[in-house]
């Protein structure tokens, strides 16, 4: 994934760093790298401000870091505890502003193949359609033009936590993902393990299951993009002209644009 950035200097990386395993190991992998790519790595910490314990995690990214010569910021955000999206969304959004204010090549997140397994679950339950159920991309751009990119998406949980422990990694733990009152904590403590005793293995499965229909949705993109070539009349999207596809080219059409 890092090689595919082909930069003309030294690749600036910088991985989104909580504190928690999946994050500590990604920058342990990261940090890694600079023996074999060129590149430069930094860490950022969103503060969501949410924990009593948010201060102590933002000291153990940023020590964790130093540990291994990169520099980690710590970026503080509000998050509205009665916003309408919830207060688990309203953090996400936060973070993620952040994150697409970052001045790098590439933006590493720590995601792996368990939360994309919750991610297509959670969607489907919320009757998403082709592009929720694809989940979380492998790699995206970014609005300033980096890429997000997560190295660990194919790479399950219990993977990821053995690598740690072989390696005598330290991390914190977020108390809030014990908290099942939250839909993917439900999911992930309750649901998931259901699933996996019927059919072991399931997240390997939804994994695999959100990459076909990753596919689908670029493929309708793709679709949409010729169909608006006919559909649209001075960047207005004309219904005359739209008249000959069929009603399911039309709302894929409309989506696109």
């Amino acid at each position: 994934l890092i090689r595919q950035l082909e930069p003309t200097r030294p690749a600036r990386l910088c991985v989104g760093l909580s504190g928690g395993l999946d994050s500590i190991v990604l920058l342990h992998l990261a940090a890694a790298c600079r023996e074999k790519i060129p590149c430069e790595i930094s860490a950022i910490h969103v503060h969501h401000g949410l924990s009593p314990n948010a201060d102590d995690w933002a000291e153990f990214a940023c020590r964790s870091a130093a540990a291994l010569d990169v520099e980690c910021r710590v970026e503080r955000v509000r998050v509205e505890r009665q916003a309408e999206l919830g207060l688990e969304a309203a953090a996400r959004h936060a973070r993620y502003a952040v994150f697409e204010s970052q001045d790098c090549d590439a933006l590493l997140l720590a995601q792996h193949r368990d939360d994309q397994a919750e991610t297509l679950l959670l969607n489907l339950l919320r009757g998403g359609g082709v592009q929720g159920l694809a989940a979380m991309p492998q790699s995206r751009r970014l609005a300033r033009g980096a890429l997000l990119l997560r190295p660990l998406l194919d790479v399950s949980r219990s993977e990821i936590l053995e690598w740690a422990q072989q390696n005598r990694l330290a991390w914190v733990e977020d108390e809030s993902n014990l908290d099942q009152t939250i839909a993917r904590n439900r999911l992930r403590h309750t649901v998931l393990p259901f699933l996996d005793d019927l059919y072991p293995g399931i997240a390997a499965r939804f994994a695999r299951s959100a990459g076909h229909l990753a596919e689908s949705a670029q493929l309708l993109h793709e679709v949409g993009e010729a169909d608006l070539r006919v559909c649209l009349a001075d960047r207005a999207f004309d219904l005359d002209r739209a008249a000959d596809l069929s009603a399911a080219r039309r709302r894929n059409a409309l989506r696109v644009w």
